[in-house]
């Protein structure tokens, strides 16, 4: 049974008391907001040296890289003797590198550090140029740096300033710029001041937006990366400014769980267990806090799935007449989702085949001829859902009106879509990969990691900053299991095999009725749209990540609750649930250093491993 969505007073209490507690703890530590934004930039060679003003024991020094490449050959020694070579480095060895710290060990003492530095050549084109499709930004390929700033440490990591910088050759003054903000240098820097994983394609989409050009990032579509604009314009192109608007869409995401859970169960601890489940799990924590756009997604696929299910238990009660304007809705937002990346339509996939399933369960039943049947099945709501297809395309191409108004023409749009099929098509390989049966497991036993690590820096004795992502043990593997025993219920597993026994064996006993105690309907939707989200990934060949299961997350919440909500009111029950309750927030906390980027021990890190394909930090 699905339920009528009434909130009360305590419905949105919880629901203010739950959103934000996850804000402030995903807000915490965020990213910088202040960072270097003044930049030199050489598209040649160019030798300078800086001075410390007294000789210091330089232990490391840092570059920070904006964009382009360059290689730099680092000298110590002074501007009247002779320089002594420490070595060669290069500052942005990938060539999607970009807001990046690029460091090289120094270990002397001196007062002056010399750099002899040959840009490389740099492809700044968006993704797909080098497939025909041009765009009226496109720069050839050629040589190209941009550095905003360098900063010096000591042994004990303590930051050396840097006085002066001057040139050997020229007298370019910009070489200024280099220097002006070593007050705004996080050293040694971790995540809170660069970009980490896909944020070098996402944030840096969400700035060349903000500077109206036409994003680097185009293997998705537009919508995520605008609305991450939305934090650049406001805050800057900083850390801060890159991730903010995820960790409120994540937050957002809460009551969302809230709604779900009451339309679902109908019970405030219905509503409750889906949010705060969700809440403590690793992955909404992560995904939410890092500026790529898959929580978007999952954003509008739940309001999505809200919307449907507001559709499907009206038609359950008052049949196919009743207004379509919730599913309607419902195929707005999945537009979005669809907009921000085009997985999020397997899901939809999901609910659609529950209203064919009804719709075919009924016009069966139709005492008439073939043609009438087929006549009748499209009469509602296919027929309408045909017109809401033009406007979910029309949603979708309209996302792309900004990249149109920097000059893509309509023509260059629609080869895109053709791009990008065929890249995510195509046979993408990657050592960090996991397969898809393996993410609710979050393990393998032939230890190949599973959980993914988005970053990690080395920090001094014997620290670590490290994100990586996955689920939190008590939500994804007791919500698997209560998937499996939900799956089990809801299509009369049970049942079904009892008949299969007794026809094998071919007893005499009276066959099982299997719709003798009916369907149940939420439990059915919550076992539908899982699998949908989950096991379409069987028929992708490329590299595919345990984030992809990102979508299945709260499905695994609303099982969990699912059982939660039945056994409430029993004292064992209740027991079982606020165990559940304290195992996830306790692992949510023991497990924060390797899901914030929150420095920690080795020592301690090592000991959260539990098996071999779980990869921390070396």
């Amino acid at each position: 049974m699905i339920f009528d969505l009434k909130v009360t007073k305590k419905d949105c209490l919880t629901i203010v008391l739950l959103s934000v507690l996850f804000f402030g703890i995903a807000a915490w530590n965020l990213g910088e907001i202040q960072v270097p934004v003044t930049s030199w930039e050489c598209i040649t060679q160019e030798s300078f040296y800086i001075d410390t003003g007294s000789v210091q024991h330089i232990q490391t020094v840092y570059f920070w890289v904006k964009s382009g490449n360059a290689s730099v050959t680092i000298y110590s020694g002074s501007p009247d003797d002779n320089w002594n070579e420490l070595g060669k480095v290069a500052l942005a060895p990938r060539g999607t590198d970009y807001t990046i710290q690029t460091d090289f060990t120094v270990n002397a003492d001196t007062r002056f550090l010399r750099f002899d530095l040959e840009a490389v050549t740099y492809d700044s084109r968006p993704n797909f140029s080098n497939w025909g499709i041009t765009n009226p930004t496109d720069k050839d390929p050629a040589p190209y740096i941009k550095l905003t700033e360098i900063g010096l440490s000591s042994p004990s990591n303590i930051q050396i300033p840097i006085i002066v910088v001057r040139g050997l050759n020229s007298t370019d003054p910009a070489l200024a710029t280099l220097a002006d903000e070593q007050d705004l240098l996080q050293i040694p820097p971790t995540y809170m001041s660069k970009m980490y994983f896909d944020e070098v394609y996402f944030a840096r989409s969400a700035e060349d937006l903000a500077n109206q050009q036409i994003p680097l990032e185009r293997t998705h579509p537009p919508l995520g990366k605008l609305i991450q604009t939305i934090g650049v314009l406001a805050f800057g192109e900083t850390p801060f400014g890159w991730r903010i608007i995820g960790v409120l869409f994540g937050t957002l995401m809460v009551p969302m769980m809230y709604l779900l859970g009451k339309k679902l169960f109908g019970t405030w601890i219905g509503g409750f267990s889906a949010a705060f489940l969700f809440s403590f799990d690793f992955m909404h924590f992560t995904m939410a806090r890092i500026g790529t756009v898959d929580t978007y997604v999952l954003f509008f696929s739940l309001i999505t799935q809200l919307f449907f299910l507001t559709y499907f238990a009206k038609v359950l009660k008052y049949g196919w007449k009743t207004s379509v304007l919730p599913l309607f809705l419902a195929v707005v937002f999945a537009a979005l989702a669809f907009s921000t990346k085009w997985f999020s339509l397997f899901g939809v996939l999901g609910m659609l085949a529950l209203l064919v399933v009804l719709r075919l369960k009924e016009v069966r039943g139709l005492k008439s001829t073939l043609s009438t049947k087929y006549v009748a099945f499209f009469d509602r709501p296919f027929l309408l859902l045909f017109g809401f297809i033009g406007v979910f395309i029309a949603i979708y191409f309209a996302t792309y009106i900004p990249e149109m108004l920097m000059g893509s023409s309509p023509m260059t749009i629609f080869n895109l879509q053709n791009a990008m099929f065929s890249f995510h098509g195509g046979t993408v390989t990657d050592t960090s990969s996991a397969p898809w049966w393996s993410w609710p497991f979050m393990f393998r036993f032939d230890g190949t990691t599973v959980p993914r690590w988005f970053d990690i820096t080395y920090l001094p004795n014997n620290t670590v900053s490290t994100i990586t992502v996955f689920g939190n043990p008590a939500v994804w593997w007791i919500g698997f299991i209560a998937m499996i025993a939900l799956a089990i219920e809801a299509f009369h597993v049970e049942e079904l095999l009892s008949n299969l026994r007794s026809r094998l064996s071919k007893s005499s006993l009276p066959r099982i009725s299997i719709r003798g105690n009916g369907w149940d309907t939420t439990a059915i939707f919550i076992v539908i749209v899982f699998l949908f989200s989950w096991l379409p990934y069987v028929l992708i060949g490329r590299a595919t990540y345990i984030y992809h299961f990102y979508l299945s997350v709260p499905l695994l919440c609303l099982a969990i609750t699912y059982f939660i909500n039945r056994y409430w009111h029993k004292p064992a029950g209740k027991a079982a649930t606020i165990t559940i309750f304290a195992t996830a927030a306790v692992l949510f906390v023991v497990f924060y250093p390797v899901i914030s980027g929150a420095p920690a021990s080795t020592e301690y890190i090592h000991q959260l491993k539990w098996f071999k394909s779980w990869f921390f930090a070396p």
